[in-house]
């Protein structure tokens, strides 16, 4: 041991070397986040803890049983869960109104109740305290103390809680359509990523990395040109109804996704000028991308369930959502701390047999929930956690969706409060308006009605 301390000492310095502290004590952590604090950037108007007038998922409901509470942090907020004596989860805020001890460290002693920790109040699903152990029966307590309750409701075995203050809009405002359809099957998996909600929800509608954030993914090893095709015009999109942001001409060659094409082809190899060679830089996706290419061009068909319109692309409070052809994709953001996410992923078919219920379970247990959830969005977490917010950006033509999803939250999000008023044209939007002019490109910057 002390040679091995010796020879690291002359090879390298010690302990480490310049690496151990090379981004100081930060080291490969996600850096911390922080909110612009400017008029002129639409950042500093979207709250870092999300959009809090909106039901969210918390977790599966075969997660919470009889005897123990369960702890969740949504949206910077601490809850309790635990179920009630319908049988339905319930959940409070996390704070005893007695002393402030968290109720989640305590026990569900008696069946559909919850007792804090500290002194034993004991509340029921509606927030009641109706006992006050440590001072017994005839405890004054009981009747006049309530805590904090957050509504709930389970739908397909999710338990979904209402953020906000006063009555909740009705749920089918705010959770997917297909949670209300008794033939659709939703299979789920969570997440956590070390980044901002709203960072993670940009990426979502960050089309022109396909090809080379995901190009080496399982999905994207299949294609031709590593995934979507590359362009410098973003995507022309549209606000529906006031709740989401659709991209148009998707997966069409037209327009965005056609600009390099020749004699009706995609180059799978582009020459760059400035740097005297091409990219990427190895055609070995060539030996086999052929063989896929039927069940790609299936792909892009036009999908057997047909999403509404206002549930389409990237949607309040923090989802995007596609519809591909057999199968919907809903990847929903919710805000925990101002820089951690946990990232709630639905995948939804609708079996039309009893073997069809069977064959989608088993799919999505050993391939596909990998394949989506863990392989591919890996790569897009590994990208994103390093986005520092708070500096100026300068964006492109293709960042037009992104503008777009930040006028959407800014401008149309339930219960948003602005601490200053927003320009009418932030600087980032000028970017993108003199890109697209550049182009050639039509069109309003953000959305296009």
């Amino acid at each position: 041991m002390g040679l091995r301390r010796t020879l690291t000492k002359v090879l390298g310095g010690y302990p480490g070397g310049w690496r151990k502290y090379a981004r100081g004590s930060q080291g490969s952590e996600t850096p911390p986040f922080v909110q612009p604090n400017n008029r002129d950037d639409r950042r500093s108007a979207i709250p870092a803890l999300g959009l809090r007038q909106y039901w969210y998922p918390a977790l599966p409901a075969r997660d919470v049983g009889w005897r123990k509470p369960v702890g969740l942090r949504l949206l910077g907020t601490d809850l309790v869960l635990f179920r009630g004596k319908d049988g339905e989860i319930k959940a409070l805020w996390d704070y005893c109104p007695h002393r402030g001890a968290y109720l989640s460290w305590g026990d569900c002693f008696w069946k559909g109740y919850v007792s804090c920790p500290y002194h034993g109040a004991t509340f029921d699903g509606t927030g009641e305290c109706v006992e006050f152990i440590t001072e017994g029966p005839d405890s004054k307590m009981v009747g006049r103390m309530k805590a904090r309750v957050h509504p709930t409701r389970t739908l397909k075995g999710i338990v979904f809680v209402w953020m906000g203050e006063g009555e909740p809009v009705p749920i089918e405002d705010d959770v997917p359509p297909e949670f209300f359809q008794k033939k659709a099957l939703v299979q789920s998996a969570f997440r956590y990523w070390k980044c901002n909600w709203m960072i993670a929800l940009e990426n979502t509608g960050d089309a022109h990395n396909m090809f080379y954030v995901h190009r080496d993914s399982f999905r994207q090893l299949r294609t031709r040109t590593g995934g979507r095709p590359r362009t410098p015009v973003g995507y022309r999109v549209k606000i529906v109804d006031n709740v989401a942001v659709q991209r148009l001409n998707k997966g069409d060659l037209k327009g965005t996704e056609g600009h390099y094409e020749v004699n009706g082809k995609l180059p799978q190899q582009l020459y760059h000028p400035r740097v005297g060679a091409y990219w990427p830089k190895h055609r070995w996706r060539l030996l086999w991308s052929w063989i896929f290419e039927p069940f790609e061009r299936r792909r892009l068909r036009k999908p057997r369930i047909q999403n509404p319109e206002r549930w389409e692309g990237q949607r309040l409070p923090g989802m995007v959502r596609n519809n591909h052809h057999t199968h919907m994709y809903t990847r929903w953001g919710v805000p925990v701390e101002s820089n951690l996410t946990r990232a709630v992923y639905f995948y939804t078919t609708w079996p039309r047999t009893w073997w069809g219920q069977i064959y989608d379970r088993l799919a999505f247990a050993l391939v596909l929930k990998w394949m989506y959830f863990f392989n591919f969005s890996d790569q897009d977490y590994d990208a994103m956690r390093s986005v520092r917010y708070q500096y100026p950006e300068f964006l492109s033509s293709t960042d037009n969706p992104v503008v777009a999803l930040r006028k959407l939250v800014t401008e149309h999000a339930r219960g948003i409060k602005r601490e200053a008023e927003i320009a009418e044209e932030t600087t980032a939007e000028q970017m993108v308006r003199e890109a697209d002019r550049l182009l050639g490109v039509s069109g309003e910057v953000g959305t296009q009605r």
